[in-house]
């Protein structure tokens, strides 16, 4: 989403705080607002037919958020008129998330009626959850167990299955054909990023599961 929230640009130094109308001010909150509810949703939305309690639970360990802002005019001894500020949120349950939506546009328009500043939000995009094929995830879990037994000769504790968070090629291939994703761990969980490091030994691991897949298929 896009969010505008707009207010009355002054100077600095010569307009008294209780004069003020700062859409600064108030986009801080609405952040503050955003990362609370993203962070807890269990604690702002009601259970109702489309929240029970397996949708907060999904949100409770899929949901996250973030975005980007920038004022204008952008100066640091003025007032800005205006804010804006965009709002990321992922989950893996489109329910939770659009009841996350609204019910984070209602609560970003009443701090701005109390803080006496417009607020627009508006909805630039919106992708659906996309849902890894079972049998295909079960098989490249079977597929990393057989991959990790032939490294190590014993039997690992349970692999686990992720959600993935980020986009990738799986989410455009779905409508038209199954898809699952071998997830290879990075150092510190950092990805998508120069930073990024995964070790020899895992990137073996996942070429061998690739294999051992291979080989129930062919």
């Amino acid at each position: 989403m896009q969010v505008v929230v707009k207010g009355s640009q002054g100077h600095a130094g010569t307009v008294p705080m209780s004069l003020r109308q700062d859409p600064m001010a108030a986009a801080a909150e609405l952040i503050v607002l955003l990362e609370r509810l993203c962070k807890n949703p269990k604690d702002f939305l009601s259970y109702d037919d489309q929240c029970n309690d397996s949708t907060i639970e999904s949100l409770s360990s899929s949901l996250v958020c973030t975005g980007e802002i920038s004022t204008w005019p952008s100066a640091s001894n003025v007032i800005p008129g205006q804010v804006t500020f965009t709002v990321d949120i992922r989950a893996m349950d489109d329910m939770g998330r659009e009841a996350v939506l609204y019910e984070l546009s209602n609560q970003m328009y009443q701090i701005c009626d109390r803080r006496s500043v417009s607020c627009i939000v508006e909805s630039k995009h919106d992708a659906k959850a996309v849902v890894c094929d079972s049998e295909l995830s079960s098989q490249l879990k079977f597929a990393a167990n057989v991959a990790l037994k032939r490294m190590t000769g014993e039997i690992q504790d349970e692999v686990p299955i992720l959600m993935s968070g980020a986009g990738h090629d799986a989410m455009a291939m779905s409508h038209l054909s199954k898809v699952g994703m071998l997830f290879v761990r990075c150092r510190g969980g950092i990805s998508h990023s120069p930073a990024e490091h995964v070790l020899d030994d895992d990137v073996w691991a996942a070429g061998l599961a690739i294999v051992a897949f291979l080989e129930t298929h062919l």
